[in-house]
């Protein structure tokens, strides 16, 4: 008997472990029914991350480049100053996906905003301490029910939001966190 409550018990902390373990601790949304943000903490965790909802393979440290130069995720906050850590991108089953640790968030906002104002614009999926960024709709739409939340900074877009969906202010004024989706 002492022995079937010891296995039942350390089921039970697997289990546990592994909800948490790409989120659960994280930040929790105000008016989103007190659900958390997801967390990655490591490019690895925020691969098997997404591969939860759609594919994520072949894992570069170069983004793809465009059909007719440059590259595909170019209007991507980068770099320190602006709270980035490590980009990778990898390939979805449907066009290309950016992963982002970002060790600001603050920053990393305020880097959206200056990108908004510049006419560089990304739509940005955001966890706790790190962003996914998909090029492809398909792509988008396999992600809604992860519980990422877009980051926008855009005026336009934050005042057309539709009704019923969270909006929440960012960490930076201007700039908001929303699960609403455009595809």
């Amino acid at each position: 008997m002492r022995l079937s409550r010891t296995f039942t018990a350390g089921a039970a902390l697997i289990a546990l472990a592994s909800l948490t373990a790409c989120g659960g601790d994280g930040d929790t949304l105000a008016g989103s029914g007190g659900k958390s943000l997801p967390k990655a903490k490591d490019v690895a965790a925020m691969e098997r991350f997404v591969n939860t909802y759609t594919s994520c393979t072949d894992l570069e440290t170069y983004a793809p480049e465009r059909k007719y130069g440059g590259n595909e995720f170019e209007d991507i906050p980068k770099g320190t100053e602006a709270g980035v850590k490590e980009k990778m991108y990898c390939d979805a089953e449907t066009g290309h996906i950016a992963l982002v640790a970002i060790s600001d968030m603050k920053k990393f906002q305020q880097a959206l905003k200056a990108n908004d104002a510049a006419e560089k614009q990304a739509v940005v999926l955001v966890g706790v301490d790190f962003a996914v960024v998909p090029n492809a709709g398909d792509t988008m739409r396999a992600l809604k029910p992860s519980g990422l939340l877009v980051a926008s900074c855009s005026a336009k877009f934050n005042s057309e939001l539709p009704s019923g969906y969270t909006k929440t202010d960012g960490k930076v004024e201007g700039c908001i966190l929303t699960d609403y989706f455009p595809t």
